[in-house]
Parts: structure tokens; C-alpha cells; sequence
């Protein structure tokens, strides 16, 4: 019984530190991806689902859920980076919220720093953003990508900065089957494909894509506010109404979709 006690210790012993290799292996390749989460795993919960609402384009919910997370975990730098360029541009709350980011990415990696530089400029309007190409933003998504090639929001946004148009397609498209085959949300790169082939002469395929993006993303709202939309700009606005008011049953604050309703009625 002794000896048996003696090789389950051993055994046990043995795991652990197999684990915390393995744990260690993990982090050590994960040190380049953007920091998101803290110990609090409900409000890691929250900064997913704000992320998954923001490659959306729900920007609505992704607030919530980003206000939460720091609720729950006040250090959550990237949470408190997206509040930043939620922020209304020169607010107490923008400028708020872009020193808490600063000062909680101080010993982060390399990508979460430059993820939350990304806010160091502001627009004409004074808002501060993560997104456009202006104040040289893309050649930061560039860093991020070259230094995490593997990282999924960093791979995303990068992806649609490129400028080359053809680039941009290409890109995409096997984005698009990357994400397929790992059984990744692919939500976000149907909606810009649609935008993409919508931008660029080709409606009949942009259709395509919205009418993939609502089927895998049925019970979000911005896939029906961008088939609205896509129905607006070939000005046949009953249809558009129609799917912004979808969109408006999924989630009535939408206000893309509420503004584009009124803009509607507005015409009669």
C-alpha cells in the first residue's frame, strides 16, 4: 500500500509539473497577442462578447459588455482602451479611460502596447479611435500582425486596412477559410466582403455574402442592418426598411438602423 501510495505521488507530482510546462509552453506563444483578460473569468466573458459584438459592427452591445468587464476587473487595459473610442471625443470619460489603458499596458507586451497607441492621436473632431487608416493607425495594425501573424482580432482588422483592393479580396477570402475550417466566428468577413463587392460593382455577389452573414449570425442585428443597407443604396427602400426593422426586433437601440427608419419615413 505504501509503495502504491508512493508511484500516485509520483504520479501526481509528475502531472503538475507536465501541466505547468505545457502552461508555460502556451503563454510563452501567446506573449504577442494582444492582453485582453485578467483573473476575473466572468469579466474575461465580457470582454469576449464585447469583442465578438465589436468585429460586428454592434457597437451598441460591445459598449455594455466592455463597461462591464472593467466593473467586474478595473486593470483590464484593453477593455478601458475600447471605452476610449467609445467615448464621446474630448470628454472627461475619453480622456479617462485612455490614461487608466496607459497606465495598466505599462508591463504588458509589445502588441498591447502599440494596440493602445493606437489612441494617442485624435481625429480633427477630437475623438480618439482605434480604427481608420489616419495618424499612421495601419502601419501599427502592420506591427501588430507582423510581430502575432496568428493573433484573430489583430489578423481581422489588419486584413481590412490593406489598400491594394485586389490585396484586400484576396486577403479576405482566405481569412475567410481559414476561420471556416478552425470553426471561427466568419460572421465579420461575409459583412465585409458584402461592403467590399458592394463598393466595388459587383451587388449580385455582395448579396451573397449579407444573405451568408445572416444565416450563420441569425440573432444578431448588424447582419440585417447591412442587407438594409445594401437594399438602401439600390434605392429600393421598402425592402431596406423591411430588414432594418429586423435588425430593430434583434436589438431596438440599433441606431444605425433607427436613424436609417427615419430616414425612410422621412421621404414619404
Amino acid at each position: 500500500m505504501k509503495k502504491l501510495f508512493t508511484i500516485l505521488v509520483i504520479f501526481v507530482l509528475y502531472t503538475n509539473c507536465s501541466t505547468k510546462q505545457n502552461n508555460n509552453e502556451a503563454e510563452t506563444e501567446k506573449t504577442l497577442y494582444i492582453e485582453w483578460f485578467g483573473e476575473n473569468e466572468i469579466a474575461n466573458n465580457m470582454v469576449r462578447s464585447g469583442m465578438n459584438h465589436f468585429n460586428n459592427i454592434e457597437f451598441e452591445k460591445s459598449f455594455v459588455f466592455f463597461e462591464k468587464s472593467i466593473a467586474l476587473d478595473s486593470t483590464l487595459f484593453a477593455s478601458h482602451a475600447m471605452l476610449t473610442a467609445f467615448s464621446l471625443p474630448n470628454s472627461e470619460e475619453e480622456e479617462h479611460h485612455y490614461n487608466m489603458a496607459n497606465k495598466l499596458v505599462a508591463n504588458k507586451n509589445v502588441n498591447s502596447k502599440l494596440f493602445v497607441s493606437l489612441l494617442d492621436t485624435k481625429n480633427k473632431n477630437g475623438k480618439r479611435h482605434i480604427l481608420g487608416l489616419d495618424n499612421n493607425k495601419y502601419e501599427k495594425w502592420v506591427s501588430m500582425h507582423k510581430n502575432e501573424p496568428k493573433g484573430q482580432f489583430i489578423k481581422f482588422w489588419f486584413t481590412r486596412g490593406i489598400e491594394d483592393l485586389k490585396e484586400r479580396e484576396k486577403a479576405l477570402l482566405n481569412l475567410l477559410e481559414e476561420f471556416k475550417t478552425k470553426k471561427i466566428d466568419h460572421g465579420p468577413i461575409l459583412n465585409m466582403l458584402g461592403y467590399y463587392y458592394a463598393q466595388n460593382g459587383d451587388p449580385e455577389k455582395a448579396k451573397t455574402f449579407f444573405e451568408e452573414y445572416i444565416k450563420v449570425r441569425p440573432n444578431g442585428y448588424n447582419a440585417y442592418d447591412s442587407m438594409g443597407e445594401y437594399h438602401f443604396n439600390l434605392k429600393d427602400y421598402e425592402k431596406a426598411k423591411e430588414y432594418y426593422m429586423m435588425a430593430l426586433s434583434k436589438y431596438p437601440p440599433a441606431n444605425s438602423a433607427q436613424n436609417k427608419r427615419r430616414e425612410i419615413n422621412s421621404m414619404k
